[in-house]
């Protein structure tokens, strides 16, 4: 049975809709259309490179999305607002039958109306590492329907220290019933594989991701951070001393992507993650990069005014082709060719 109460998507766009629109359209919430870009500049450096990304691409594939609404089982029953990723198909959703790998993206304290997190699901659901596709959720942690995350920070450090502050047996169960309303809602979209999910977080997106790897869901087998915080790992409670009596032989494979110069990121806190992940029985790997700070995967952080951001390509590049190789081995993808 579901946890959570899902609103099933009904219209669907092409997944690169907003290539066409205007940045100024982009940075600024109307009407019906949430704010999805920090700024001008800011939509500008990510239309480049998603832009880029297309012209690169060797498969003829196209994606299609949709923005869905979904409620968590917790006490207020919060609405929380995604989208969802998936390739094109002339056949229709009621045709879907072969069964794909889904994902599922945590964003970053910019919340999920981040035009960032759509390229980067149009990207996976159209990587050549899946043959038949892959379906994506933007995930939302917050409960963002127009983007306010991008102007009210004073709101966001409140919803942040709700979901995110262990209670005083070290669980966080607020965050707990977010995730779940998230892996229940990708299972619920037609033609997702319950044996092949992963999960992928940005910054504050490292927070689900360790959570997911503590709830031990035998459906997840790989889980990928990238700059991901960690901060108050170290009042979480280490649960079971058993790592393997949930998780058997499905032992998720972690990947933590983290830049030396991450002024958000102490080593304290890398360290206390990583324990964690080895507890609770998880394959988990660092990949470090030298002289590399905060948000070093968007290139849109070239324009942010604060030296404790920056994008640098190189680490780009080497993280997403070290997550690539991992959803190959994590979902067996060379046996489908």
């Amino acid at each position: 049975m579901l946890s959570s109460q899902t609103i099933t998507p009904s219209f669907w766009q092409p997944g690169t809709e907003i290539l066409s629109l205007d940045p100024d359209t982009l940075a600024s919430s109307s009407g019906s259309s949430p704010q999805i870009a920090k700024d001008t500049d800011y939509a500008k450096a990510i239309l480049k490179s998603w832009k880029e990304d297309v012209d690169t691409r060797t498969a003829e594939t196209t994606s299609m999305c949709t923005s869905i609404e979904y409620k968590c089982n917790n006490n207020n029953g919060t609405s929380l607002h995604g989208y969802i990723y998936r390739r094109s198909t002339v056949e229709g959703l009621e045709k879907v039958s072969s069964d794909v790998p889904g994902l599922i993206l945590f964003h970053t304290g910019a919340g999920p109306q981040d035009m960032f997190l759509k390229w980067k699901a149009d990207s996976l659901v159209n990587d050549e590492i899946f043959p038949d596709g892959c379906v994506v959720l933007v995930a939302d942690i917050i409960g963002d329907k127009d983007g306010w995350a991008w102007t009210d920070r004073s709101r966001y450090e409140t919803v942040r220290k709700l979901v995110l502050t262990p209670d005083e047996n070290g669980e966080r169960n607020e965050l707990q019933s977010r995730i779940r309303a998230a892996v229940d809602t990708l299972l619920a979209q037609p033609g997702v594989d319950s044996n092949r999910l992963a999960g992928l977080g940005f910054c504050m997106g490292g927070h689900p991701i360790l959570e997911m790897a503590r709830m031990k869901i035998p459906s997840i087998k790989a889980l990928v951070t990238y700059h991901g915080v960690f901060d108050g790992v170290e009042r979480l409670s280490l649960g079971s001393t058993d790592s393997n009596d949930e998780l058997g032989e499905s032992k998720p494979n972690v990947l933590i992507c983290t830049g030396d110069d991450d002024p958000f990121v102490t080593e304290q806190h890398l360290q206390g993650a990583i324990a964690i992940f080895t507890k609770v029985g998880c394959n988990c790997r660092v990949m470090s990069f030298e002289n590399t700070r905060h948000g070093f995967t968007n290139p849109a952080q070239d324009y942010n005014p604060s030296d404790a951001f920056t994008f640098d390509a190189h680490a780009y590049l080497e993280s997403f082709s070290a997550t690539r190789s991992l959803l190959r081995k994590a979902f067996e993808l060379d046996k489908e060719d």
